[in-house]
């Protein structure tokens, strides 16, 4: 059994990925979207696993960002929170230089703080250090046979993210009093006048310059002949880069099961060339579209155009920027897929 959940993180990343047996399943947990995501839909979600399966394989942390990290560092100070984990995966200051032993200059920098304090596993996969492609460390394979590569970051996509960290760390709100959140680079203005599918699709690809979405964490999930690419917010020449050895030796496009679109349907992080290296049939939207109107036209055009033949748009909210794409699939030949109403937020898929 493989099963992937999306939870209502508001317009960042909270999943649940279950495998293994069905009674006795085992868990990693995929990011922990914004403060309120915890303290109103994943600590009821994890409080309603069996009290015996609620030590989680693997917690991966992609990047710094607000809507990826806060209900992570709440569930951490949450004292009576429902699980443990055997590992943590997330990449501290000192793995940017590929340190593994110093603390490093920001010891305010709240997740480093609280990994350390409660002396909680910390990147055990690769003996402390950082979480990087490398080769002869892809893939790990966790306890239950859950086998997962590391598609990004690289090592330059980690230093690049070294002259900006305090900065960035202050207005992600990793830092002590800091308030002010990061504002991620426009896509973009969409242009006036009726949509076009055919042109969207075209649109001339500008990659993502952040350097915080650089360093994200994306992985390709392996059990049992499924696969499930998750993207976190990886850049896309990146992940191209990572998954065309995979693609060539299945023969040109690599099958997958399911795709967690980067960065929520950024413009800037799908690119044309990444959707001609797999072969996939679900494609996975999570975000609310609150801060950046995500799902972008733009990537979800290239997603129709060159996504592979068999297509379903599967959203965790019903949106101004979802619902649109209810009215193009039956001339484009692709599905879309929804929460019910009482369920904004949440969508769970088994394979």
């Amino acid at each position: 059994m493989l099963q992937l959940e999306m939870l209502p993180a508001r317009e960042g990343d909270c999943l649940i990925l279950t495998y293994g047996d069905p009674n006795t399943p085992r868990r990693v947990l995929i990011d922990g979207g914004r403060t309120a995501t915890y303290n109103t839909d994943l600590k009821t979600t994890l409080g309603q696993i069996p009290e015996a399966q609620r030590t989680f394989e693997l917690v991966v942390v992609t990047h710094i960002d607000r809507d990826h990290i806060e209900g992570i560092l709440a569930m951490l100070k949450d004292t009576s929170r429902p699980i443990q984990f055997r590992d943590l995966w997330f990449n501290g200051y000192d793995h940017l230089f590929g340190r593994t032993e110093s603390f490093g200059p920001y010891q305010g920098e709240l997740l480093t703080t609280e990994i350390r304090n409660q002396q909680l596993p910390w990147n055990l996969a690769y003996e402390g250090g950082s979480i990087e492609t490398r080769a002869e460390a892809n893939p790990i394979e966790l306890d239950g046979g859950l086998r997962l590569t590391i598609l990004s970051p690289t090592r330059e996509k980690l230093e690049a993210l070294i002259p900006k960290w305090e900065k960035e760390c202050t207005e992600a709100g990793l830092m002590p009093n800091s308030q002010a959140e990061r504002s991620d680079p426009p896509d973009g203005v969409e242009s006036f006048g009726p949509f076009k599918m055919e042109r969207a699709a075209e649109d001339p690809f500008e990659k993502d310059p952040s350097t915080p979405n650089g360093s994200s964490i994306a992985l390709l999930a392996e059990y049992e002949g499924k696969r499930i690419l998750l993207a976190g917010d990886a850049h896309a020449d990146l992940i191209t880069e990572s998954l065309r050895p995979l693609a060539q030796a299945a023969g040109g496009r690599l099958p997958l099961d399911a795709f967690k679109v980067s960065h929520h349907g950024s413009a800037r992080n799908t690119s044309r060339e990444l959707l001609e290296l797999v072969s996939c049939d679900k494609y996975l939207i999570s975000t609310n579209g609150a801060h950046h109107g995500h799902p972008d036209k733009s990537a979800l055009a290239r997603i129709v155009q060159f996504g592979g033949n068999e297509k379903e748009f599967i959203f965790n909210y019903e949106t101004t920027e979802t619902i649109f794409w209810k009215a193009w699939q039956d001339a484009y030949k692709y599905h879309t897929r929804y929460p019910a109403p009482e369920a904004s937020g949440f969508m769970k898929l088994t394979f």
